[in-house]
């Protein structure tokens, strides 16, 4: 029996400045998108570490 090939796993594209997914950016320019940028690396920090996110945080994420 022949081997069967891994399938590749696609690397997800980031953007440059913030390095986040550009998905989580589109349709934004200049400080928001770095105010957006920033909000969804805070965000991703707390979570990680088994934190509370505040329902602050994530309500000025479609304000921003």
């Amino acid at each position: 029996m022949a081997k069967k090939k891994k399938k590749r796993v696609r690397k997800v594209p980031r953007d440059k400045d913030t390095d986040v997914p550009k998905k989580y950016l589109s349709g934004l320019k200049g400080s928001k998108k770095t105010r957006r940028a920033n909000l969804i690396k805070r965000v991703s920090s707390i979570y990680k570490s088994g934190g509370f996110i505040p329902r602050g945080l994530l309500r000025s994420r479609t304000k921003a």
